[in-house]
């Protein structure tokens, strides 16, 4: 009896998840492939060859602002929320190694005045996503230009 109640509670979650419009998968490939350092996206080019790639920043904004405008359960938000963050403190992390006197690490292409910025900008964005209010994409793009 279990058993089959599992199956059922299985079937049910991946149904679920093809019900997603494509966009919000589209976003959420982003997002993981950020998260996971893929080549190509936007930290890896940060952490590994220490380069702020502003369109690739902007197309993970863009992709977080589409996520945010779609419809999603508590636990859905909660679960999207937790990446986002955890996108956001490897992002911030390095900021930091690139301000550390210690550290080798550097980021070629933008100033350091800059980068606070973008850093406060960082953090408003994954606070307006878990709260799920409306990014003020003027604000962003005024702070990250």
């Amino acid at each position: 009896m279990v058993g089959k109640y599992l199956l059922n509670w299985s079937l049910k979650i991946r149904y679920k998840a093809y019900q997603k419009p494509l966009g919000v998968i589209k976003e959420m490939e982003i997002i993981l492939n950020n998260l996971k350092e893929l080549d190509g996206s936007f930290y890896e080019k940060l952490h590994q060859e220490g380069i702020f790639d502003h369109s690739l920043f902007s197309e993970l904004i863009l992709s977080i602002d589409k996520l945010n405008d779609s419809e999603m359960s508590e636990i859905e938000r909660f679960r999207n929320s937790s990446m986002i963050w955890e996108l956001a403190y490897k992002i911030q992390s390095s900021f930091g190694y690139h301000f550390n006197v210690n550290d080798l690490f550097k980021i070629t292409n933008v100033d350091e005045e800059k980068l606070g910025e973008i850093g406060q900008v960082i953090g408003y964005i994954c606070k307006s996503f878990t709260e799920n209010q409306q990014l003020d994409m003027d604000f962003i793009h005024e702070m990250t230009n």
